[in-house]
C-alpha cells in the first residue's frame, strides 16, 4: 500500500460516520440540483436570462450545501452549465 493511501475499512468508517454521511447527502443534494438545472435548460420553456437564473441559483446552493465552494463550483459544475446554455440557445455575443 502506497504510504498515506486509505485502507477499505477506513474509508467505510468515514462514510459511516455522521460527518462521512452528512457529505454524501450534501454532494447528493447538489447532484440532483445540478441534474435538474441541466435537463430544464434543454428541455426549452426557459429564455437565456431564465437559464443564466437557474444556473446562478444553483451556484447559491452549492455554496450554501458547501461555503467557500464559490471556485470550486465554477470549476466542476459551472463550465458544464455554461456549456449547456451555450448549446441550448447558442454562444453569447
Amino acid at each position: 500500500m502506497i504510504e498515506g493511501e486509505m485502507t477499505l475499512e477506513e474509508a467505510i468508517r468515514i462514510l459511516r460516520s455522521p460527518e462521512g454521511r452528512d457529505e454524501t447527502k450534501r454532494v447528493y443534494l447538489l447532484r440532483r440540483a445540478v441534474e435538474w438545472a441541466e435537463i430544464t435548460i434543454r428541455a426549452g420553456g426557459v429564455t437565456r436570462d431564465d437559464a443564466e437564473s437557474i444556473v446562478d441559483a444553483v451556484a447559491a446552493r452549492a455554496e450554501d450545501l458547501f461555503p467557500g465552494s464559490h471556485e470550486t463550483f465554477a470549476i466542476v459544475y459551472g463550465y458544464r452549465l455554461r456549456r449547456v446554455i451555450d448549446e441550448t440557445f447558442g454562444q453569447a455575443d
